[in-house]
């Protein structure tokens, strides 16, 4: 049994991932993948994964959880999806760093599939970009707390790749840039849900609804079925021309920069940024999706 686990991060996906899946539900159960609600799980996970901790797993409590959330039978593969499996938006930074807990969280997500080969998938987002629309989205006030308070040079998501990494021994992570997902988007559903290359999935485009008028989607979507990319670079091209060409100038459009930021800080951090994804795909067991 394999489990896929997406865990977001918050802000790069809105769950287009988990719906475009749920879309294919048919074909891709057909491969033996199944893709449940998340009615069925987000909620049933977060908190049985906290109320196990300490308490022995196997075999049939794995059964017995996966039996509780899947109508499906003979299944080799069940993908999960939540920004909120490694915290909650508003403590996306918390303690100076992205996802403190990280490591915790993907032990106890683990402990309750003992059985099963896990595969962790997380999307980065630039810091530059990531921590102003955490502040935008964020009613509490935490967030600004947690910003003024945070060393902004010292947040790197290779901090919390590698507590995963130490957490969680053998499993596989793979991960990639929420600039690339444009160019990614096929790859990332492909990676995820583990279907065959050569099966396309209904309605993938539906993701470039946010970033092109509806005259260019309508222009995308008939280039691609006249144009079939004959593989993944091939797609990537095409996807990056019509891009150039359709994109919507407000979907570029940032969200306000904190109190005290400036473009230098967004400079600076987007520096660091572009280091910490090098430093990440050297480290051992980390698959990076790039263009």
């Amino acid at each position: 049994m394999e489990i896929a686990l997406h865990l977001g991060a918050h802000l790069t996906d809105q769950d287009h991932l988990v719906r475009c899946l749920m879309r294919n539900r048919g074909p891709l159960l057909a491969q033996g993948i199944a893709v449940p609600g998340p009615g069925r799980y987000r909620q049933q996970l977060r908190q049985l994964a906290f109320d196990m901790r300490g308490h022995e797993t196997n075999a049939q409590t794995q059964e017995a959880l996966l039996d509780g959330i899947l109508d499906e039978d003979n299944v080799r593969r069940v993908v999960f999806s939540s920004d909120n499996f490694l915290a909650i938006s508003k403590w996306a930074l918390n303690a100076g760093q992205l996802y403190h807990a990280a490591g915790e969280r993907v032990q106890m997500l683990r402990h309750l599939f003992p059985e099963a080969r896990l595969e962790l998938f997380l999307c980065l987002r630039n810091p530059a970009t990531f921590l102003p629309a955490l502040l935008a989205a964020d009613e509490t006030g935490a967030v600004q707390k947690q910003i003024e308070d945070a060393a902004l040079a010292s947040i790197r998501w290779s901090a919390t790749v590698a507590q995963i990494l130490e957490a969680a021994p053998g499993v596989s992570l793979t991960v990639w840039a929420d600039e690339d997902t444009p160019l990614l988007w096929p790859e990332v559903l492909r990676a995820v849900s583990g279907h065959a290359p050569g099966m396309d999935l209904a309605g993938w485009l539906a993701w470039y609804h946010r970033l092109v008028t509806p005259a260019g989607h309508a222009a995308m979507r008939r280039w691609f079925e006249q144009n079939p990319p004959v593989d993944d670079a091939a797609r990537r091209r095409m996807l990056a021309a019509l891009l150039a060409r359709f994109v919507k100038p407000e979907a570029l459009e940032g969200d306000p920069l904190p109190p005290g930021w400036t473009e230098e800080t967004v400079d600076a951090l987007t520096d660091l940024y572009d280091e910490d994804l090098d430093l990440i795909a050297a480290l051992p067991g980390v698959t990076l999706l790039e263009p």
